[in-house]
């Protein structure tokens, strides 16, 4: 059985889309509703208990093996109630509202279950560890249900051989190069190698080993060619990616001990393969161009606590950056800076020390009397703003053509990507995951988040290699519908109002116990890194 959960602020949007599918059936739960309607107006009831807590929504689907649904229609659903009850329990909502709904839409047999974090006595659903805590109880209902154990496509580590690789296998005895790449790859990985030991081991082997690094620090992925036949870590299975090698296979990294190291493997003579005569050249290229930027990028790795609390505006660092953003960016004018500050402050809720950070990077400035968002891709080059006007409607500059957008990280190893419509509600996303976090004690694992215009500005490579990508395109259906086209294991959140209203609705509720000030947002901004 394979089990999914999302939690969320809007119950009716939730239940708008359960239910809304075909042949979708409400079979029981805790709850008196039979539409949307009255659900959610039920749930509101619960909700008064407290009024504060914004991430009451609980959504589980529950999904067994194709070949295991019942035949009797009626016998099945009490088996999915009783799996549900079940599971409800074991996650602790056993004092909660919710309810069940059956999909037969697919050719899994599956449920899904809405429920409030409330419970009737007013305490909240402590949801830390949620996943882990789902993947035990799920585990134990196959076993006192009998049912097959599904694994998820997003947690299997190695792609199987196709139908194709078992026959050529059988034939002739020969093992397809990616069933080759994933042997060597084990077989290297064995005494949990340093990230440059792994990629002399493999190139070695005859092994070409490509590993693209950003200036800032992000990895845009890894990939392998072995007789001439090249394959993305994402071709191999989710434990051959960058991320992947790290959690799966015991490789260790580290930025400031590996990049250069990496960087010098990734050199002509150090390859296993001989690049073409072009390949060479844009080999070299691109190696000068990140020799020269590496002393740079360390120091600002190394500098980056005191950077982020600065909130001196900074100067290109180079002519180059200078040109580029004369040529494509609007024009700066420092005099109406304090006026834009004001305004994205009072009408968006932005704290000022965010966009200070902000302004001091240059993501953020004035252009005449409106704010302009830089727009760049992950080696932190600008390619196109977002203009908001005064209204709060927002133009684009004309883009160059490559993935760009606009984007803000937390610290660490990027493991998760939450997408936004524009910058302002990337930056609302952060701030109410933040908040959110620090009411429920967790800790979120180091995000990014990106606003764009369309989806072919995502870095889509990139985002294919993270653990978890969320697409939370508010009120944009068509938009958030082509992102998940490029990238179909995502996730789709879809609130019933814009991320920037529930940021604010947020902040009016805790100003009716504080006095407003910005200081309590001070240590988490410290922990956002924008270069």
């Amino acid at each position: 059985m394979i089990g999914k959960q999302i939690k969320g602020t809007g119950f009716r949007g939730c239940l708008n889309y359960v239910l809304g599918k075909k042949d979708a059936t409400l079979i029981g739960g805790t709850m008196c509703g039979q539409t949307p309607e009255e659900l959610a107006a039920e749930f509101a009831i619960a909700r008064q208990l407290r009024p504060n807590l914004k991430v009451a929504v609980f959504h589980a689907t529950l999904s067994v093996g194709s070949t295991e649904k019942l035949e009797d229609s009626e016998e099945n659903d009490q088996r999915w109630l009783a799996i549900a009850a079940n599971y409800m329990k074991a996650m602790e909502f056993d004092n909660n509202q919710y309810a069940v709904v059956k999909h037969s839409d697919t050719e899994h047999d599956h449920i899904h279950i809405v429920a409030s974090r409330i419970c009737l006595d007013g305490g909240v659903v402590d949801d830390s560890w949620d996943y882990y805590k789902s993947q035990e109880t799920i585990r134990q209902l196959e076993r006192n249900y009998n049912l097959e154990t599904v694994t998820p496509s997003w947690e299997t580590d190695k792609r199987a051989q196709t139908t194709g690789e078992h026959r050529q296998l059988k034939s002739k005895g020969n093992k397809s190069v990616r069933v080759q790449l994933q042997d060597l790859i084990d077989e290297v990985t064995q005494d949990n190698p340093s990230m440059p030991e792994f990629v002399e081991r493999l190139q070695q082997q005859a092994v070409e080993v490509q590993v693209g690094l950003t200036r800032t620090g992000f990895s845009k992925g890894i990939s392998y060619n072995l007789d001439e036949v090249a394959l993305s870590g994402t071709q191999l299975g989710k434990a051959y990616t960058f991320s992947g090698l790290q959690k799966h296979r015991g490789v260790s990294y580290d930025k400031g001990r590996d990049n250069a190291l990496i960087e010098a493997l990734m050199q002509p003579q150090h390859l296993a393969i001989a690049p073409s005569e072009a390949e060479e050249n844009e080999l070299e290229s691109s190696q000068s161009e990140l020799v020269a930027t590496l002393s740079a990028t360390a120091n600002e790795l190394e500098s980056s606590q005191s950077e982020l609390e600065t909130t001196t505006p900074a100067i290109p660092a180079t002519a180059n950056e200078l040109e580029l953003q004369l040529s494509i960016l609007p024009e700066r004018d420092e005099t109406q800076w304090q006026k834009v500050r004001s305004h994205l402050a009072v009408e968006y809720s932005l704290p000022l020390e965010l966009l200070n950070l902000l302004h001091s990077h240059s993501w953020l400035y004035a252009g005449s009397e409106k704010a302009v968002f830089t727009a760049r891709t992950l080696d932190g080059e600008a390619r196109f703003a977002f203009v908001l006007d005064e209204r709060g409607n927002f133009t684009t500059t004309h883009p160059l053509s490559s993935e760009a957008a606009f984007w803000v990280a937390t610290t660490g190893e990027i493991e998760r990507a939450v997408i936004a419509c524009n910058p302002i509600e990337a930056l609302s996303i952060l701030l109410i995951e933040q908040e959110n976090n620090q009411d429920n004690s967790a800790t979120a694992p180091p995000t990014i988040y990106l606003g764009i215009e369309r989806a072919s500005q995502l870095p889509r490579q990139f985002l294919q290699e993270l653990d978890s990508v969320i697409i939370a395109l508010a009120e944009n259906y068509q938009l958030a519908r082509n992102a998940l086209a490029l990238l179909p294991n995502a996730e789709l959140v879809n609130p019933q109002s814009s991320w920037n209203d529930i940021w604010i609705q947020l902040i009016e509720q805790e100003e009716q116990n504080i006095q407003p000030n910005n200081q309590p947002y001070k240590q988490r901004i410290q922990d956002i890194e924008l270069d």
